[in-house]
């Protein structure tokens, strides 16, 4: 069964919201700091990208995609990789975002 977009949107804000938990300029991080692919960050990561954390929090490529479809309408942004880069961006902002996008898409049956 799939999960709802809403369900990854908020798993992803889970996820990113431990300190240090988010990342910029990477998909994921090791614990070293070094980058790491987002297919084997369940395993080896300890900080995400917003892209990377919707990676994690779904359960297949299917459901991360439709949460990053949904984050990039509710934003209005063409690149979320672009909009998690982008200087001055906080760990407390993604994580907003996402939590306001997931109760949108919640209401929304999604």
């Amino acid at each position: 069964m799939t999960a709802p977009v809403s369900q990854v949107l908020s798993e992803a804000a889970d996820l990113l919201e431990k300190p240090g938990a988010w990342t910029q300029n990477a998909f994921a991080r090791d614990w070293l700091g070094r980058m790491t692919g987002p297919l084997s960050t369940k395993d080896t990561a300890v900080c995400w990208c917003v892209m990377g954390a919707t990676c994690v929090a779904g359960q297949d490529a299917d459901e991360g995609q439709a949460a990053d479809d949904f984050l990039r309408g509710f934003l209005g942004i063409p690149d979320l990789a672009s909009w998690n880069d982008t200087p001055g961006r906080t760990q407390a902002e993604v994580v907003a975002k996402l939590r306001e996008a997931a109760a949108l898409a919640k209401e929304q049956g999604r």
